[in-house]
């Protein structure tokens, strides 16, 4: 049974639906191993929990939206 994780920041319902979706999809094209063999995780980790380059994803977001 393969598994795919996602891990990200918070999502809409509506996002994870199509991404579990399209995910499902591609792994099927490229892998010919059927859709209901795979599993999807998304694990989410809010903004203050995610760093890149020293600062938190909320510190990101929030001087790009200055």
């Amino acid at each position: 049974m393969p598994v795919i994780t996602v891990a990200i920041h918070p999502i809409s319902q509506d996002e994870k639906s199509r991404l579990i979706r399209k995910l499902t999809d591609i792994a099927v094209e490229i892998t010919k191993v059927p859709a209901d063999k795979y599993v999807i995780f998304i694990d989410e980790f809010e903004n203050e929990s995610i760093g890149l380059a020293g600062k938190t994803r909320a510190e990101i977001v929030a001087e790009a939206s200055t």
